[in-house]
C-alpha cells in the first residue's frame, strides 16, 4: 500500500489544490518502510492525480479539499481521508493504528470507490456525498435480519454489495495471516450481536481482484460499505468495541 500527503515542511498541507510536493509513503505489514516526495510542475487536478496514481498510490490523506480535487482522486481510483492537520508522519501512523477514518463525516471527504473503483460509479471509502447511505435520500431503513457470514466472490460481489442498500461491513483476510486469525472469532461474535447488518468476509488469495478493488494491500482490513460507499474501514487487529464503534457512527 501507498499513502500520499501533500506537505510543507513535514506538516500536512491544508489545500489540496495548491499542492505541488507529496510524501509518499509505502506501507508493509502495516507499517511504513520507505517514504519519498514526489513533485508536480503545476497543480492541475488531474495531473496530480493521475502522477499519484501511477506512482502507485492507494491512499491521499490531506487538509482541505475541493470539488474539482476530489473528483480527480475519485476518478484516479484512490482511497481519500480529509480534514486532517498536523505533522504528516504522525498522520500515516493514526491512520495505520485505526485511529484516522475512511470517513470524515463531510462531503468533501471522500475515498476513492470502494478502494480502486468498485467498477460501479462509487464514489466513496471516506463518506462523499455527506456519509452514510449517500445524503440526498431518505436514509434506508434495514428491516431484514442477517445471520450467517457472507462470502464474497467475483460471482457474487454484485448481488451481495452492489445492489445491496443495506449496512455492509467486510473482512479481507488470508488463511495465512495470524492478525486475521485473531481478528477471526471478534468478527464471528459481533456477527451474531448485528443483526440488521450484513456480515462479509473476502479471503485476498481467492479473491485478489475484489482486494485490488478495495486497495487491500496489508491484511486484516475492515470496510464499511453502503448503498455503493465505502463509509469507513480500519487496518490491523481491533477490538469489538473499536468495531461495533465504527458501525455506531456509520449508522447515525
Amino acid at each position: 500500500m501507498k499513502i500520499a500527503i501533500p506537505c510543507e515542511n513535514g506538516e500536512v498541507m491544508q489545500h489540496f489544490g495548491h499542492a505541488t510536493e507529496f510524501t509518499v509513503y509505502t506501507i508493509e505489514d502495516i507499517k511504513p518502510i520507505e517514504k519519498e516526495t514526489v513533485t508536480f510542475d503545476d497543480t492541475n487536478h488531474e495531473k496530480v492525480a493521475g502522477g499519484l496514481k501511477s506512482r502507485g498510490v492507494d491512499l491521499v490523506i490531506c487538509g482541505n479539499i475541493g470539488e474539482g480535487a476530489h473528483a480527480a482522486i475519485d476518478n484516479a481510483h484512490m482511497l481519500l481521508i480529509s480534514g486532517v492537520t498536523g505533522n504528516a508522519d504522525e498522520a500515516v501512523d493514526s491512520f495505520l493504528q485505526g485511529n484516522l477514518e475512511l470517513m470524515t463525516g463531510d462531503s468533501s471527504a471522500s475515498a476513492g470507490g470502494c478502494g480502486a473503483g468498485c467498477g460501479a460509479g462509487c464514489s466513496a471509502c471516506g463518506g462523499g456525498c455527506g456519509g452514510c447511505g449517500g445524503g440526498f435520500h431518505e436514509p434506508y431503513v434495514e428491516t431484514r435480519t442477517f445471520t450467517d457470514i457472507v462470502t464474497l466472490t467475483g460471482e457474487n460481489f454484485q448481488t451481495e454489495v452492489l445492489d445491496d442498500p443495506g449496512l455492509i461491513i467486510i473482512d479481507f483476510w488470508a488463511e495465512w495471516c495470524q492478525p486475521c486469525k485473531m481478528m477471526a472469532p471478534v468478527f464471528a461474535e459481533l456477527n451474531g450481536e448485528e443483526d440488521k447488518v450484513k456480515f462479509c468476509k473476502v479471503n485476498v488469495d481467492e479473491q485478489p481482484n475484489l482486494a485490488s478493488m478495495f486497495g487491500i494491500d496489508s491484511i486484516p482490513t475492515l470496510a464499511v460499505v453502503q448503498d455503493r460507499h465505502t463509509l469507513s474501514g480500519m487496518v490491523g487487529v481491533h477490538d469489538k468495541a473499536d468495531i461495533k464503534a465504527m458501525l455506531e457512527k456509520c449508522k447515525a
